[in-house]
């Protein structure tokens, strides 16, 4: 009986032995790193950006924000736009602007391999709150809708207009998240309707920053339920919040690495864009205006310069699938894109300046227009072409303008 006892207590205690083995494994196991299958950010507590009720004039921006890269949050900047108001109207939209085109992302959380499509502001405007839709629409002069936005005081000097890039609108029903990302650009980003909330890392980290899509700028971690033991560097990122109310206007320096999530409510959105620039050019001319910079500007008084590619304009799809355009191609189908609303004469030089943009371009005169010859082009010459100071040639036996009347 004395072995049988001792075998059933050595099985007990066996059992025991078990039992906590596999405890520490669920231990172990349950015992994930901070903020793991959680929402980015989750693994630390946020460090606050600088939040200022004014904003400063173009120098103060400069040397104490832009130069040494510090993020800032402009309280109400943007409730000064004389459009404000009128900007959280869809009726307002589709009144004025129902025809513009815009592009539609189809999946409000952001995926850069899902194509987006086209459509008219109207139409986007009357599907938007039942569908997974949302606009990222790039506005560039001379189209109408650069009247709706407004450049602020912080921006009004040379040292920065001459530098503007881009400008994007952003519109939807509310709920978008964008991928981690940084921009090669520096970015003021005003919000008109809703709000935001940034995850900002600064770019001094960029070595611990997954970003596995390098040529794009962006990571494919999941913002929503970050996956730490693929991406253990996040665990060790410290990081910063910014909350966007409605009106406030946020500086992203460049290359700081973020990801934006909107309210679940109607979110609209501008921003600018400019290249960088390590020192502050015509400086001297922006210290004896500083007196007579107005709170705001429209867009509409500016033209973006440099580092614009054709594609990026209104053409392309001008371009057949051998990736060139006839002259008579071109003329049509930029003809097409302008407003409405615009006077003839007007069309007329944009058409012209256009032609002559087509015969620099082509430079191996076979009269066809190609990618490769219009990105080789300077971007003086681009900015040439958008801005509005064309002489039109009254002597002229070619009038293009007259010739894409006939063909249309």
């Amino acid at each position: 009986m004395v072995p049988q006892y001792r075998h059933r207590q050595n099985m007990k205690f066996g059992f025991v032995i078990l039992y906590c083995i596999v405890q520490l494994a669920v231990v172990v196991v349950a015992d994930d790193p901070p903020g793991h299958m959680q929402p980015i950010g989750s693994h630390m507590p946020p460090m606050p950006i600088e939040e200022r009720e004014d904003l400063p004039n173009p120098i103060e921006f400069y040397d104490n924000y832009v130069k040494p890269g510090i993020p800032v949050v402009f309280k109400g900047a943007a409730k000064k736009f004389p459009n404000f108001n009128d900007m959280k109207s869809d009726e307002y939209l589709r009144e004025k602007h129902g025809d513009f085109e815009v592009l539609v992302e189809t999946a409000k959380k952001e995926d850069r391999n899902n194509p987006p499509r086209t459509m008219n502001l109207s139409n986007y405007l009357s599907i938007y709150e039942k569908e997974d839709v949302y606009v990222v629409q790039t506005m560039l002069p001379p189209e109408a809708f650069t009247k709706e936005a407004f450049v602020p005081k912080c921006l009004l000097c040379q040292g920065f207009w001459d530098r503007l890039n881009m400008v994007i609108m952003w519109l939807s029903s509310g709920g978008t998240k964008s991928v981690l990302h940084n921009d090669s650009f520096e970015n003021l980003n005003c919000v008109l309707d809703g709000t935001k909330e940034f995850v900002m890392i600064d770019k001094k980290h960029a070595d611990l920053v997954p970003i596995d899509n390098p040529d794009r700028g962006f990571s494919s971690v999941d913002v929503e339920k970050v996956d730490m033991y693929k991406y253990p560097t996040l665990g060790k990122l410290p990081w910063y919040i910014a909350n966007m109310e409605t009106g406030d206007c946020f500086y992203i320096p460049v290359n700081w690495f973020h990801h934006v999530s909107s309210s679940q409510t109607r979110n609209l959105a501008i921003n600018l864009w400019w290249r960088a620039s390590k020192e502050f050019k015509y400086r001297e001319e922006c210290e004896k205006s500083l007196a007579d910079i107005p709170e705001y500007d429209t867009l509409w008084n500016y033209r973006l310069n440099n580092g614009i590619k054709i594609e990026d304009l209104t053409f392309a799809d001008a371009f057949s699938e051998n990736d060139t355009t006839t002259l008579i191609n071109l003329l049509k189908i930029t003809y097409k894109t302008l407003p409405k609303e615009m006077e003839a004469k007007e069309k007329k030089m944009i058409l012209e300046k256009l032609q002559e943009l087509f015969y620099q371009g082509d430079s191996n005169k076979d009269k066809l227009l190609s990618r490769v010859e219009i990105t080789a082009l300077t971007s003086s010459i681009i900015h040439d072409f958008l801005t509005d100071e064309a002489v039109l040639d009254e002597e002229g036996d070619d009038d293009p303008y007259n010739e894409v009347k006939e063909e249309l």
